[in-house]
């Protein structure tokens, strides 16, 4: 690495792997009915969606509301990426994920959900599953 971008390097405060791995350590779907997931699997910028689908779908999360429906639709018409989430008040939450990576799109749906963006670092307690 040249001198340049070591300097600029030793600036950069986190990992984009921490700050993933704690934006889904802060997922809670308490406030969630359902999430229709809707994505082209032929799309270049797919990543980001693959990655919060995987991230509701933990076990872990999954225990905060075990009667939240997740809905995927699997499209052939090279549109972007998107996710529509309807929570316990009636309103709808469309997400476009497209240009976005997956730490950006967990830390959204945490924010607009009312759950803070990242969750606490350090070790917890092992949960009983």
């Amino acid at each position: 690495m040249s001198q340049v971008w070591s300097k600029i390097r030793y600036g950069v405060r986190w990992n984009p792997a921490e700050r993933l791995a704690l934006a889904t350590r802060a997922l809670n779907l308490q406030k969630v009915k359902s999430i229709d997931i809707s994505m082209d699997p032929l799309h270049h910028d797919n990543l980001s969606i693959r990655t919060f689908w995987h991230s509701i779908m933990a076990p872990k999360v999954r225990l905060t509301n075990p009667n939240v429906r997740v809905k995927t639709e699997i499209r052939n018409d090279r549109r972007g990426p998107f996710f529509v989430t309807t929570l316990d008040d009636g309103s709808k939450l469309h997400i476009s994920t497209e240009n976005m990576t997956a730490m950006d799109v967990i830390m959204n749906f945490n924010r607009l959900t009312g759950q803070p963006e990242l969750g606490k670092a350090g070790t917890r307690p092992r949960a009983k599953i």
